[in-house]
């Protein structure tokens, strides 16, 4: 199973992957339906799932993020609990509208329902993303070279930048809490419960997309629709260690993904089994 961006659903090697074989499955979050219903939601679905609507039994859907915020994923046995199941159904029955002449007056309803509800989310995420930013900027100072590099590649992580790591972690894993207006029902967490939690894992992909960010020249203070990229990469790249990973044309959300995976494992946390994307779909 992996988990499909919107660029990766536009490429001809995922019909390629999902014609290989009924076992290869690829997921989409919630925020990757809202990316591509947030405005002229009939057309842009019906571009961005032409591939994905030829392989109907081999899509799922995810559950919203407050949804699984707590789940604490130990053992490939626990990723049933990702998957919004009633969601799935109702986007096979869009994708078989969505190919049908004249589209159904059904799907005509429901899209002008799910736009300007996209709209809301996509806007709501740019702000999240700008206060975030801001707590990363001053976070991610508190690592020297040598850890920046060992978060970076994900090899040879020392306890020292674990622990660091783990403090820092459990702030931004917090605040994420709030921005999703759910409480963090622990006075305290062990790291043996937050590395299988979605939010813990969703900060850590933050903290390391920020320092590569950083370390590739760019500046902070990006334009609210590239932030809102940004956090919608970021949950792709966070949902995708529970599976195989996750199927991107973007060169540093590949990047964050791949050094995100190595981290946990050094957290001894439960990564899915790696999957290596070809060359195609890997390149930026």
């Amino acid at each position: 199973m992996l988990l499909a961006d919107s660029n990766a659903l536009g490429n001809p090697q995922l019909k390629t992957y999902l014609a290989a074989s009924r076992d290869h499955n690829i997921a989409l979050s919630d925020l990757t339906l809202v990316e591509m219903r947030k405005e002229h939601a009939i057309t842009n679905s019906r571009m961005s799932l032409r591939i994905a609507s030829q392989f109907p039994s081999q899509v799922f859907v995810l559950k919203r993020a407050h949804e699984i915020l707590e789940l604490n994923m130990s053992a490939s046995a626990d990723v049933n609990a990702l998957f919004d199941y009633v969601a799935g159904v109702e986007l096979n029955q869009d994708m078989l509208d969505l190919s049908t002449v004249p589209v159904p007056e059904r799907l005509k309803v429901r899209m002008a329902a799910l736009e300007p509800e996209a709209a809301n989310v996509v806007a709501e995420l740019g702000k999240q993303m700008h206060d975030l930013e801001e707590a990363l900027v001053d976070i991610t100072k508190e690592f020297k070279p040598d850890q920046v590099k060992q978060l970076r590649t994900g090899r040879d992580v020392t306890e020292d930048t674990r622990q660091t790591l783990f403090r820092l972690l459990k702030e931004t894993t917090a605040r994420f809490f709030i921005d999703n207006q759910q409480p963090l029902n622990r006075k305290s967490i062990s790291l043996t419960e937050a590395r299988g939690m979605f939010a813990f894992r969703y900060s850590l992909c933050m903290m390391i997309y920020y320092i590569l960010w950083v370390q590739n020249g760019r500046q902070v203070g990006r334009p609210e629709h590239l932030r809102v990229n940004d956090v919608i990469d970021m949950q792709l790249a966070t949902v995708g260690t529970y599976f195989n990973g996750v199927l991107s044309t973007d060169k540093l959300v590949w990047n964050t993904s791949h050094a995100v995976r190595a981290v946990l494992r050094q957290f001894g946390a439960f990564v899915g089994e790696d999957w290596v994307l070809p060359e195609s779909l890997a390149a930026h």
